[in-house]
Formats: C-alpha cells, sequence, structure tokens
C-alpha cells in the first residue's frame, strides 16, 4: 500500500480521483500566528468578527495560537500592517489583555476540497489531500486523526486475519466507513460559514440563535462531543 500525504494542492492526486471532488475556492486567507501574553486566557475562543472568524487556541499558560479567516482584499489592503491590525483586534476582543509578543503572522489560501474517490489500486489519499475544509471549526486536523486511527483498525484486522493488504477490501472498506463523516463534517462546515458572513438574508436569524445559544445546553454539549469524538464513534 502507498500512502499520498502531500498538501492539499498536489497534481499527483488528479490520477487517482481524476477531478472527481466537491470544490469550493473562498478567495480567503487563513492567517495564523502565536501570540505570548501576561494574562490568563485558557478557553479555546471563536469570534464571528465582520473581517472573518477569528479562533484563539490556547496550548500552554502564556502562549496561543491566533487563525483568523479574512478575504483576499481585507488581505492586500492590510498587509503591511498585519500586526497592528491584530493587535488591536485581540485587545478588543479580550479585556485587560497584555501581549507580549507576536510572531511572524504566516497565511495559506481558503478551499473546500473534498475528494470522491480516495483510492486506486493499492494508492491512498490521506490527510489534506483527501479533505480540505474551512478552518473556522478547527476540524480539519480533527478529520486526519480519524482517518489515521480508523486507517489503523483495518489494517491490524487484516494482517490478524492473515490476508496480503494488496488481495484485501481493506481500502474499500476505509473510504466506505470515512467518506459520509468527511463530506458531513466538510459541507457542514461550509454551511456555518456562509451562515456567519456578513451576509444581510440571515442577520435577523442570525441574532436570535445568537442571543438565545446559551440557553440550549445540550445543543452546546451534543456539538462538543461531535467535535471531539466525530460522528461516527
Amino acid at each position: 500500500m502507498i500512502i499520498l500525504s502531500i498538501g492539499s494542492r498536489s497534481k499527483l492526486y488528479n490520477k487517482i480521483e481524476q477531478g472527481r471532488s466537491i470544490e469550493k475556492n473562498y478567495k480567503e486567507l487563513a492567517l495564523t500566528t502565536i501570540i505570548k501574553h501576561n494574562s490568563k486566557i485558557e478557553n479555546v475562543s471563536q469570534f464571528f468578527l465582520k473581517e472573518g472568524p477569528l479562533a484563539i487556541l490556547p496550548f500552554h499558560k502564556k502562549k496561543f495560537s491566533v487563525v483568523w479567516s479574512v478575504s483576499n482584499l481585507f488581505f492586500q489592503q492590510n498587509n503591511k500592517d498585519l500586526k497592528k491590525v491584530l493587535s488591536v483586534k485581540i485587545n478588543t476582543l479580550l479585556n485587560n489583555f497584555s501581549i507580549k509578543n507576536i510572531t511572524n503572522i504566516q497565511s495559506f489560501p481558503i478551499y473546500l476540497n473534498l475528494k470522491t474517490k480516495y483510492f486506486k489500486k493499492n494508492v491512498l489519499i490521506l490527510g489534506d489531500g483527501l479533505h480540505a475544509v474551512h478552518p473556522m471549526a478547527g476540524q480539519g486536523f480533527n478529520l486526519a486523526l480519524r482517518d489515521i486511527k480508523k486507517l489503523n483498525e483495518f489494517i491490524s484486522k487484516t494482517l490478524k486475519l492473515g490476508l496480503l493488504i494488496k488481495e484485501s477490501l481493506l481500502l474499500k472498506d476505509f473510504y466506505d466507513a470515512r467518506k459520509p463523516e468527511n463530506n458531513i463534517f466538510g459541507l457542514g462546515i461550509n454551511l456555518i460559514n456562509v451562515f456567519f458572513k456578513d451576509i444581510k438574508y440571515f442577520s435577523s436569524i442570525r441574532k436570535i440563535i445568537l442571543k438565545n445559544i446559551n440557553n440550549f445546553g445540550f445543543i452546546k454539549k451534543i456539538c462538543q462531543v461531535i467535535s471531539d469524538r466525530g460522528i461516527l464513534v
């Protein structure tokens, strides 16, 4: 078995999936950086701003990473002052916040790309090449981890049965097991992104949902479980 995990935009994948994929160019960029601070930030936060969704992901008592999705136009207009713009935005969002340092800001284009064909003969696509999703929900890496876990289960089962991988249905079983969840998550995240954009048609219902979401604890709990464990446990 050959596994291809070479990023989301490699042309090698075309020989396997032959152009059969669900694609969308968001015309956005994800800005990522690490911020060192002197404040107490412990919880993951997601802010839906007019410029685009911004996530704060703590990984150390005095450090957190930031993922901010912005339009290509916003990036072009603020490219020379990104640190200043981000600093002002973070200080506005977090009260009494003290920034020590913002590392160099990296950027990468955002696409939706969900492969509808995962393998050809003994060659399997894995990682971002299989499903590139909008980073707003932070689920791309989680999907990859679940793929790896499921693939490992099928490999172990095949070997325990004394079968050769190339003569087994391992790759088809993996495809059947993972494609539904990967597509549901990818398309679901796309719908959430559209819903929270500054679009007038959704403004009224968006305000109602955001105002009352804290009254529905069970919905929040379900969302958390799905994010942590996936749909197909």
